[in-house]
């Protein structure tokens, strides 16, 4: 729901200027999921900034398009998020109001104590000191010009002990290193207990983010695959980890990523797919926008509408020429939206049909979206030849489990020698935490950032693979 951008806006107050000023914070429950969020807002000489901050989500400084004040009631709106609120400061110093983002609504308060935004500590993260060396390390990506920044763990053996090496890969999105989504870290809780259990592991952040050069927009799955194969090319220089014996755990997007590294390069140990794609993506996408709809309470006929414009739209999102693939989408978007109605815009969270154009726009026509829509995993899983573990949650809604472990199970096929296992996890949602419905607006209320039975499967398969 949320995706924040950064501009800067002035904007006017007009009464109860040192009542307003100051740090506010507040925490909003987004259908189950906690965010806590932070208001800075400051007068300069009757011209007021103001910005807002969503710690659990690194998101800071997002400046407020408009602000007013009236009386005792605050207003301000993040046009770019479609967001806004309204709240009314009451006799205890409290502003009570509410937010609204496109066709969300939620009460939400702040007030002026800092414990109202303190995000805690997920039950499952390690503390340190660990018993394990941590090292930070730089991956140089020769063919992209630039490096990548990582953390290495390995046990504390003897110098002389060579220790099987796990490279985690994350999911779409840029991530960093931790894969931190909603508070939880869900790379730096199975770096600490695959490390505890004998095993090297790197992670790295993406390109482009957090401490690790290049760039994050424009580049693709095919992209990621290189920098992938610079963490293998890595891996066989340090002494103390075992270059015969690499395995690649992908989450997601990183599970895709996984499996077109293993069929390029047959030194692969073993993979890892942790909720990977097993389908084409378009058909993919289509199952996930309509069972994510279906959870928040579409209708049979929004359902029906969401894989009838899916059907029309997503032949034309081909990988010839981007300006080609632009024109030919722009214009059937341009069409369609003829069709819509206010309501259907509303719920789209635009006020116009051209703006519903240009948002559709931006989702569907660029580099990532367009190779994800045409990639068939099954040519890189039947070139596969290493072991191979495949795990799902069986209420993901994102990678939906039995259509997805099906066409893996199908087609990836190692050998006899290969151990290889396919399972479906109940009860587990996309992040392999425990969850009936697997909405994804529940991942930062539940504090559990990963399902015990998940890593003790990861586990298993790594012991097995490794004697």
């Amino acid at each position: 729901m949320f995706k924040f951008l950064g501009w800067l806006f002035l904007f006017n107050w007009t009464v109860f200027h040192s009542q307003i000023e100051g740090d506010w914070y507040g925490t909003l429950d987004a259908m189950g999921q906690k965010l806590p969020l932070v208001l800075h807002l400051k007068d300069s000489s009757g011209l007021y900034k103001g910005t807002m901050d969503s710690p659990n989500q690194k998101a800071m400084g997002i400046p407020m398009s408009s602000v007013s004040v009236i009386g005792k009631t605050l207003r301000f709106t993040i046009d770019p998020l479609r967001a806004s609120y309204e709240g009314t400061l009451d006799a205890s110093n409290v502003l009570v109001g509410t937010f609204k983002q496109g066709v969300f609504k939620a009460a939400l308060s702040f007030d002026q104590t800092l414990e109202a935004a303190v995000t805690q500590r997920k039950i499952q993260e390690p503390t340190e000191p660990y018993t394990y060396v941590e090292k930070e390390v730089t991956i140089k990506n020769e063919r992209g010009g630039f490096n990548l920044s990582g953390t290495l763990t390995h046990p504390s053996n003897a110098p002389s002990t060579l220790f099987p090496c796990i490279i985690l890969i994350t999911g779409s999105g840029p991530q960093d290193r931790n894969e931190e989504i909603l508070g939880h870290r869900p790379f730096l809780v199975l770096a600490d207990r695959l490390t505890s259990a004998g095993f090297a592991v790197l992670r790295m952040d993406d390109r482009g983010t957090a401490k690790s050069e290049g760039e994050f927009v424009g580049a693709t799955s095919l992209d990621f695959v290189q920098d992938i194969e610079a963490a293998l090319a890595f891996v066989k220089t340090v002494p103390n980890l075992d270059a015969q014996k690499i395995i690649l755990l992908g989450h997601s997007e990183g599970g895709m990523v996984a499996n077109m590294v293993a069929a390029r390069n047959p030194e692969v140990f073993g993979v890892i797919s942790l909720a990977g794609p097993g389908v084409l993506g378009s058909t993919l996408l289509v199952e996930q926008q309509i069972l994510i709809a279906r959870a928040v309470g579409a209708s049979k006929k929004e359902q029906k509408q969401i894989r009838s414009f899916s059907k029309a739209f997503y032949p034309l999102l081909t990988l010839d020429s981007l300006s080609e693939v632009q024109k030919e989408a722009e214009s059937f978007l341009m069409d369609y939206a003829k069709r819509l109605s206010a309501k259907d815009l509303r719920k789209n969270g635009v006020n116009d049909r051209s703006e519903w154009v240009k948002m559709n726009l931006e989702a569907y026509v660029n580099p990532w979206m367009l190779y994800f829509l045409n990639y068939e995993p099954a040519t890189d899983l039947r070139k596969i030849r290493c072991h191979y573990l495949a795990l799902n949650g069986t209420t993901d809604l994102q990678v939906p489990a039995k259509m997805n472990l099906e066409a893996i199970a199908a087609n990836c096929n190692p050998g006899d020698e290969k151990i290889k296992a396919i399972k479906p996890l109940d009860g587990l949602n996309h992040l392999f935490q425990p969850s009936a419905s697997g909405n994804p607006s529940e991942y930062g209320s539940i504090d559990i950032t990963i399902d015990e039975r998940a890593i003790n499967e990861v586990l298993q398969f790594l012991l097995k693979i490794r004697n």
